[in-house]
């Protein structure tokens, strides 16, 4: 055994020697050193240490966590072994006990950002994201000069939806690094989410300048071209990504969308194939896939690829409606039932697969197998409100109103913010007396929730229904104070003025099923057009009699304001003959819009939409030639009765344009309407928005991503019937033509 001064003489030899091996990359022979030192002196932590940091450095984690686990029961007060155990931790992904590590690291040493940043990370695995904040935020007060910090901020703020705090965490960081192609990288993401898809092309750009091999640059930069309606740019950026990254199923996946926006459907194809070959779990490129091949004809294809998303990600309801609609166009529903139950017996838990089944038996009238099969559904998953609707309008057509009351009930309470447009839903509850209930039943969760205004919309419409109309225009008025709030807080804190609410500028007056939805969704993106509570008020058609008061409450009550403007879109005006007359007794200076798609288009758009609603059960070619034959009839007896609607002709009635637009134009200047066609509006919709800007008195503006909304893709007609639609609108248009100056080629 030898002497204490022998044994501290042996120590710092093997020390030196190691440091020399190391110094020479002889990592095993340093390790050796290091071993014989603790066999020597087993309780000497700071070998345990440089063991530790060595093994750290050469992936041998498994051996460097037992290294700091020696070494902390030795030194249990060194926060750096704490620190070093994290790290090593991190590479097992053993996320809890890395956070253990480096919190009990951060008590022994709170000074050390370090700790605080890598504590930080974890947070992020676990996704805490205000855990994950508070560290990063610490790690940035102790050094204010790491970037990188900022950068990881900017990551969780982007979750916690702070995207204006994470464009600046992330602007803090370039400031800091100007060289850091990520933080340009993860701005550029966050101000394309802000919709700043300028700043975003110009931020992206550079990332890719510092770094013209970060792949996720050139997929973003994509994505913002293909925003800016830039498709055939956007292109290009996506091939240029796959070269870089040729197994990003994302890239694939994107490029195939843009593909779809140019209508080069076979590429598409391709692209959402490839996406499937390289990332077959992905189930929305099967969905997307199932589109384009519906599109191109491919139905059975794309009922296969519809199914398989469904596989993926059985709980998501979009390819289920995808797949839903589809069979809503074939119009077999015994093939549907066929497949729906088939998919049953692989998955009989998959409740909306029992929903859909159970719409399937509504179209072939077996109410009682359907109402079964939605009750099925309901036991598998009873917290979707949608189920219980359905339900319900089953319930309805077998005149079993109570019944349908209690689901109805039921699906109000599952979401309180659901859609006012179920006519079922709240003409039932007003029928069993129910809307009282209702009432009772939005004020408790209002003022659990004062900050839902879809809630107050709803229950304005139910005051209204029970003509308590002072009570309905508070409601009105508050959900408007509170979505104006959103998007202009400064502007409800110093201008809003409930005895002075601002009249409405504009009108979108038609015509359904031709874009109305597009063309809302569009202005109200303007800077300064305000948007009332709802698109459809219906005031001028159908709610007249509620007065006027009722009326400008869904308006924001902003006087006048120089800069602001407000307007509505209900396209019931339209064909309205006494709406003309209405609105100019009150609003004279008024400016209308009027949306005509080819009729022919219109009218089977019509009919698919109350398809999909259950209005409407008879094959297009009956409902349409029926129409046909009533209109001959009710030609022949009454020529001049344009009072289509009362003779049940809802599809064609809606498309003699003509006889609308002379109704608008003897009390209307003809300066006063904007007619746009609807075809054109959607080929170019840039152009077709300066014009309504410029109509309106507005500054133009450039909307980030003209989406078509409510629009559907339908299977061709017969050319037999699509010519006799065409015979009947022809000189109705010709009229139309003539009258206005205005050519819409709707049979080119």
């Amino acid at each position: 055994m030898p002497s204490n001064t022998d044994l501290q003489t042996i120590v710092l030899q093997n020390q030196k020697q190691a440091e020399t091996y190391l110094s020479q990359g002889k990592i095993e022979s340093a390790i050796a050193c290091y071993e014989k030192i603790l066999e020597l002196q087993p309780e000497h932590w700071g070998i345990y240490q440089k063991l530790g940091d060595i093994y750290l450095q050469e992936e041998n984690f498994s051996q460097a966590i037992t290294i700091y686990q020696n070494a902390i029961q030795l030194n249990p007060n060194f926060p750096w072994f704490y620190h070093k155990l994290g790290e090593a931790l991190i590479q097992f992904q053993q996320w809890e006990k890395a956070v253990t590590a480096y919190q009990r690291a951060i008590e022994l040493n709170p000074d050390f950002s370090w700790s605080y940043q890598k504590l930080g990370e974890s947070f992020i695995q676990l996704s805490k994201w205000d855990l994950a904040t508070t560290a990063f935020r610490q790690a940035i007060k102790l050094n204010p000069d790491f970037y990188l910090s900022y950068e990881k901020l900017g990551e969780v703020l982007t979750q916690q939806d702070n995207l204006h705090e994470a464009v600046t965490a992330y602007q803090k960081a370039i400031k800091i690094n100007p060289n850091s192609y990520w933080s340009h990288n993860k701005l550029g993401e966050t101000l394309i989410k802000l919709g700043k898809l300028d700043q975003a092309e110009k931020t992206l750009h550079k990332a890719i300048e510092i770094n013209p091999n970060i792949y996720f640059a050139h997929h973003n930069l994509g994505e913002v071209l293909f925003k800016q309606q830039r498709e055939t740019e956007a292109i290009v950026k996506y091939h240029q990504a796959i070269k870089i990254n040729p197994n990003s199923y994302w890239s694939h996946n994107s490029l195939g969308d843009t593909l779809v926006k140019l209508e080069n459907w076979e590429e598409a194809i391709t692209a959402y194939r490839r996406a499937i070959e390289i990332n077959p779990n992905y189930y929305w490129s099967y969905n997307s896939l199932g589109d384009v091949l519906e599109i191109t004809g491919k139905s059975d294809q794309a009922i296969t690829s519809y199914l398989k998303a469904i596989e993926l990600n059985p709980e998501i309801d979009r390819p289920h409606l995808c797949l839903w609609n589809l069979f809503l166009k074939q119009d077999k529903w015994e093939k549907a039932e066929k497949i729906y139950r088939q998919e049953i017996e692989k998955n009989p838990h998959n409740y909306w697969l029992w929903n859909y089944l159970g719409n399937t038996l509504v179209k072939q009238q077996r109410l009682d197998e359907a109402i079964a099969s939605y009750q099925k559904a309901i036991s598998i998953q009873p917290h979707i409100s949608e189920i219980y609707q359905f339900l319900g309008d089953a319930f309805i057509q077998q005149q079993k109103w109570d019944e349908a009351a209690v689901v109805y009930l039921r699906a109000v309470e599952l979401n309180p913010e659901l859609s006012w447009s179920n006519y079922n839903l709240w003409h039932t509850l007003e029928r069993c007396r129910k809307l009282g209930e209702v009432v009772n039943f939005y004020r408790q969760f209002i003022q659990q929730n004062p900050d839902s205004f879809l809630s107050y919309i709803n229950l304005g419409e139910i005051l209204t229904k029970k003509n308590q109309i002072d009570e309905a225009i508070i409601c009105y008025q508050t959900a408007c104070y509170q979505q104006t709030l959103k998007s202009y807080p400064s502007l409800c804190q110093k201008q809003w003025n409930l005895t002075d609410i601002q009249n409405p500028n504009f009108l979108i007056i038609g015509v359904g099923k031709g874009g109305t939805t597009s063309l809302f969704s569009y202005l109200i993106q303007h800077p300064q057009i305000l948007s009332p509570v709802v698109k459809e008020i219906n005031f001028w058609s159908m709610n007249f009699d509620k007065g006027i008061n009722w009326y400008l409450s869904h308006f924001p009550a902003i006087s006048n304001h120089e800069n602001l403007i407000t307007g509505e879109a209900s396209p019931s005006y339209l064909g309205n003959w006494e709406a003309p007359d209405r609105i100019f007794n009150y609003f004279p200076k008024i400016k209308l819009i009027i949306m005509l798609r080819n009729p022919v288009d219109r009218a089977i758009s019509h009919y698919y939409h109350w398809r999909r609603i259950n209005r409407e059960n008879r094959p297009l070619e009956t409902a349409l030639n029926e129409e046909l034959e009533n209109w001959q009839m009710i030609y022949k007896n009454s020529p001049l009765d344009t009072n289509y609607w009362h003779h049940g002709l809802y599809y064609l009635g809606t498309g003699i344009y003509i006889d609308f637009i002379h109704n608008w134009m003897r009390i209307f200047p003809q300066e006063q309407i904007l007619i746009l066609p609807t075809e054109e509006f959607y080929r170019t919709p840039t152009t077709m928005m300066k014009r309504v800007f410029d109509f309106l008195g507005l500054p133009n503006y450039k909307v980030p991503d003209y989406k078509k909304l409510n629009l559907g893709s339908y299977p061709p007609i017969s050319k037999s019937l699509h010519q006799k639609l065409t015979n009947f609108f022809r000189p109705h248009n010709q009229k139309l033509e003539e009258y206005l100056g205005i050519k819409f080629n709707w049979e080119s």
